[in-house]
Formats: C-alpha cells, structure tokens, sequence
C-alpha cells in the first residue's frame, strides 16, 4: 500500500486498487488554514492514518499554509492526530428537536417573509455582521450565496426574512435532508436587535415552516459549544445535544 494523490483535493491508500484510506483536504476561508477529514476502513485504523496525515502535512507546508485543522466524528477519532502536534481547538454541537416546535409568536413591528432575489445584498450584510470572523459563516460574498442557491436542496421560501420596515434585522436559513430532517441552516440577528426576541422569533419561524410546510418531524442545527447564548436560545426551544463534532489545530 501506498499513499498517492487523489483526483479531488486529498489522498488516498488502494489496496489491490481497491481505496483502503483517505484523506479529503479544502483550503479554509482563514488563509493558510487547512481543512482535513479522514476516513479509514475499521479493519486499518491506528496503521493508515499517519502516514495520510504525513503527506497532507507537507503539502499544506508546500503551499505556503501554517495551521492545519483536522474534523474528527467518532471517539477516539484524535488519537492518531495527537503525533503531529494536533490539539483541540473546536467543538461542534449537533443539536435536535422534536417538531412541531413551540408556536411561533410575532415580535412588535417585525414582518417575517420568504427571501427574495432583491433581498441578497441585505442578507449578505446582516450575515457578514453576524459572523463576523466565523470560520465557515463568515465573510460571505455574493459567490458563495449564488453558489448555495445552486444546491439540490436550495429552497428560497425557506429562508425567512425579518424585516423592520425597509431594514433587514434578521434571517432564518432552513434546509430538509433526504428523509425529512429538518435543519436550520444558518440563522443571524443583527447587532442592534438581538436581545429583543427576534433570534426567537425566526427561529420558531423557520422550525415552523420546516414542520407545517415541509412536513419535518424532528428539527436539527448546528452550533459552536463556546457560543452560550445562542446554547440558551436553542435550550429554551427544546433542543438537545445530540452529538458532538471536534476540531483538533496543528501549527505548522
């Protein structure tokens, strides 16, 4: 067995052409940040992963990158990142909720719509704010919000605006999976307005949407562990942890 490159942006292991291993690399928004996930076939973990991690390691330092963040899903998962220098850095809470959730109650002054073409820019805006700094939410252009309008799962009516008047306070991004699971996608409140119940508001928006239009049973979101107020938003709803993803960081 031998590590080559993939066709995709990562590596691969074949046995008897067959692929045993693989690591798939994406250059983070964070310039000289690299993405990695890992996949091992069971019957191999603890003998495949170092040396994918060995050639992804020094093609990050070929192109000029200094850290490397690496997605780990199952316990255990870190160990074998723990030889090159890798330590945590991230946790990522999956949350869910049964549906259909408590019902939506109006805000004084707020109008909550479906997105419109017209509303891109006042979407971009208020995201940008919200995010900030986020490492996958953050500094979207009008690139990237084209380039998930053009995902199978795109749905516009999904996207519940908040207005107040002309001004754009809030949105409720919602997406259904295959087999009805109901997501919140992304949801942002803009600076001026949270604390007033609008982060609710559209919450319960858009879940009710997920329930009463696309017929989810259950509800799901993502959201960082160090983010407690959005934690006690999400609580207060009736999520739960239902899973937690880890982020471990090597410097290089």
């Amino acid at each position: 067995m031998r590590v080559g490159q993939s066709p995709g942006a990562g590596f691969v292991i074949e046995e008897l052409g067959v692929p045993v291993g693989y690591l798939h690399m994406l250059a983070s928004k964070v310039v000289g940040t690299y993405e990695f996930e890992l996949a091992v076939d069971p019957d191999l973990r603890g003998q495949l992963e170092a040396p994918l991690l060995r050639s992804a390691l020094a093609r990050v330092r070929q192109l000029g990158g200094d850290t490397a963040l690496a997605w780990v899903y199952t316990p255990g998962g870190e160990r074998p990142l723990e030889e090159f220098g890798f330590e945590p850095w991230r946790d990522l809470h999956q949350l869910r909720v049964l549906l259909p959730a408590v019902t939506p109650r109006e805000v004084p002054g707020i109008q909550i719509r479906a997105f419109e073409n017209a509303d891109a820019d006042a979407l971009l805006g208020v995201n940008n704010r919200a995010f900030e700094g986020h490492p996958e939410a953050g500094n979207w252009s009008a690139d990237d919000l084209r380039e998930r309008q053009g995902y199978e799962w795109y749905d516009p009516t999904g996207i519940r605006m908040a207005w107040l008047g002309d001004r754009l306070v809030g949105f409720c991004w919602t997406k259904v999976h295959p087999g009805g699971l109901g997501e919140i996608y992304l949801i942002a409140t803009d600076g001026g307005y949270r604390g007033r119940g609008v982060g609710r508001a559209i919450a319960l928006d858009g879940l009710h949407y997920l329930s009463s239009v696309r017929g989810s049973t259950q509800g799901m979101l993502y959201v960082d562990a160090a983010n407690e107020p959005a934690l006690r938003l999400y609580e207060g709803l009736g999520f739960e942890v239902h899973h937690t993803d880890r982020v471990f960081r090597a410097r290089i």
